[in-house]
């Protein structure tokens, strides 16, 4: 039997007893109290128990079939992973003879049945507590013995320091105030000529006096502190410091405690510091360089896309367009034509309702019925089209409008909507893949003050990269992408453009903005796109773009930008 109680734990308790009503007082008892209960019949059963999870402590009967209590007592402290628990007897034997057996056994108490309930708990509540003071004594033994290895350690390495001649080299020890004990200053016990030189002072000055403060106050003044702590501490430390005294110095130390003081080295590393700063700086410039290098390049090659795309709908508008526009024009008129047409053959054929053989033939021919009953259809049918043609014109026209270099309030729907209205042909159904389906859902948004000919090409791009997704592999039925709209508050709005592909990794999505990165195949993706968008809503719109994927849960960009320019 298991009984557990997960809130307010006080201890893991196990209880050994063959009779089942104690087990039962002793458990409930203790499950109201707050501990975990674990309680066998046996002590076979408890060995076996106690093996797989070690409790706080052993409540323990001693008569018991096949193995006693005293038994299973000598059996735990014999196990040097099982000795520390404290094992608690209860038992009906009275006897002294029988105590002392218990104890002799390594028993820490003994309650005689009938019992106290709150007798038990008690007793096994004190245990406890030693236990757990047990543990922090340990702990603090184990502390001590790693600060003495500390300390080891620190001796061993100002040995070795003191043997050296090439670097700095001090002995430090501390002056406290007599009342409060606080370290006031350090009194200089050794110090070579290296230091002294470097501190333009000679070492017959330095040694016996008290000289730190004085010194530090020309370096570092904080760095008083920091010594003081490594003397309260025990803690060795090292850093870099800056001294001015005729010249520019920088120096490396190497500080640890030393009695009630501390021992210290020091390196010049002037030279490397000067190094280092113009090591840090061509890389700073490099870095700069290159930031800039890819910026331009990428804006260069965006241009030259835009410039191209401009004059190619712009060829297209005016090739398409004025044909188009003198079809539709005489959509019209054409279908008066043959409504006049089809009415003079209706007129013809009521007064002459027997024409000759040679017409009759023809009208068979031709199947004048079906023919005047069909040619308006086709011109309807040729309406819609050049309406179709317009649309896609105007949409383009709409879309292309990259040359505008002021802002102007638009309507950001209709942006989406003429996007969706030229990826159409992409949307639908293919032998690698169903239609795709488009959610709308569209919030009620002001006209926003932007670019419309960028923010049309980040709608372009977040659409095309959507489309790429589900048409090679998309979760569930059918693929689909959602595009919702929203205001987010009185001065910015939201777009978000989401899919049901199969997402994008994790360690992947940080580098999703920089320049030349694809998550596609080679030959199917410049790597600019996400980053040209990036551009136009941050640095362009002042807004924000990021992206919310996981794999098999497909992924989210959210376009957020100002209503109002700023």
């Amino acid at each position: 039997m298991n009984l557990n109680l997960e809130s307010e734990n006080k201890g893991n308790i196990l209880i050994v007893d063959d009779i089942l009503e104690n087990l039962q007082l002793l458990s409930e008892a203790l499950l109201k109290l707050g501990y975990t209960v674990r309680s066998v019949t046996s002590g076979r059963m408890a060995l076996k128990t106690v093996r797989v999870k070690i409790p706080d402590a052993i409540l323990l009967d001693i008569k018991m079939p096949e193995m006693d209590g005293y038994e299973v007592c000598k059996a735990l402290k014999a196990d040097d992973k099982l000795r520390h628990i404290p094992v608690i007897f209860i038992s009906a034997l009275y006897d002294v003879f029988d105590k002392v057996t218990a104890f002799d056994s390594g028993g820490v108490d003994y309650i005689t049945k009938p019992f106290q309930i709150e007798e038990v708990v008690a007793r096994l509540e004190n245990q406890l507590i030693i236990k757990r003071q047990q543990r922090i004594l340990e702990k603090e033994i184990t502390i001590r013995r790693e600060t003495e290895k500390v300390l080891d350690r620190s001796r061993a390495l100002l040995a070795g320091i003191l043997n050296s001649s090439l670097d700095g080299i001090a002995a430090m020890q501390a002056v406290r105030d007599p009342e409060t004990g606080n370290i006031e200053d350090f009194r200089c016990l050794v110090v070579n000529p290296v230091i002294a030189r470097a501190f333009n002072c000679n070492c017959e000055d330095a040694i016996g006096k008290l000289t730190l403060k004085q010194i530090l106050s020309q370096v570092q003044p904080e760095l008083f502190s920091h010594f003081v702590n490594i003397v309260e501490t025990g803690e060795p430390s090292e850093g870099d410091f800056y001294y001015e005294s005729g010249q520019s110095s920088w120096f490396h130390f190497i500080a640890v405690k030393l009695d009630d003081g501390f021992a210290i080295t020091i390196r010049d590393i002037t030279a490397r510091k000067q190094a280092e700063f113009e090591l840090q700086q061509q890389a700073q410039n490099l870095e700069l360089t290159l930031s800039e290098l890819k910026r331009t390049q990428a804006q260069l090659i965006q241009s030259e896309k835009m410039s191209s795309l401009g004059n190619l709908v712009a060829g297209v508008a005016h090739e398409i367009n004025n044909p188009v526009n003198f079809i539709h024009g005489n959509l019209s008129p054409a279908t008066e034509y043959f409504q006049d047409l089809l009415h003079l053959v209706k007129l013809y054929q009521q007064h002459f309702p027997d024409p000759p053989t040679e017409i009759k033939a023809q009208i068979e021919a031709i199947n004048l019925d079906f023919l005047q009953e069909d040619v308006l259809k086709l011109l309807n049918s040729m309406r819609i089209g050049t309406d179709r043609i317009q649309e896609i014109v105007m949409s383009l026209r709409n879309f292309s409008r990259h040359d505008e270099a002021e802002f102007k309030r638009v309507d950001i729907h209709q942006g989406i909507d003429n996007t969706l209205m030229l990826l159409q042909n992409r949307l639908k159904a293919t032998l690698e893949h169903p239609e795709i389906v488009t959610l709308k859902d569209y919030g009620q948004l002001p006209l926003i003050e932007c670019y419309s000919g960028q923010l049309n090409q980040v709608f372009m791009n977040l659409l095309n990269n959507a489309i790429d997704s589900v048409s090679t592999q998309f979760i569930g039925n059918t693929p689909q992408i959602k595009i919702h709209t929203q205001v987010l508050n009185s001065e910015r709005i939201l777009i978000k453009i989401s899919d049901n592909g199969w997402g994008i990794p994790e360690d992947l999505q940080s580098k999703l903005f920089d320049p030349f990165f694809t998550t596609k195949q080679v030959g199917q993706g410049t790597g600019l796109g996400l980053f040209i968008c990036h551009q136009i809503v941050v640095d362009k719109h002042g807004g924000n773009l990021y992206c919310h994927s996981k794999l098999g849960k497909g992924a989210e960009f959210t376009v957020e930008i100002p209503i109002n320019k700023t």
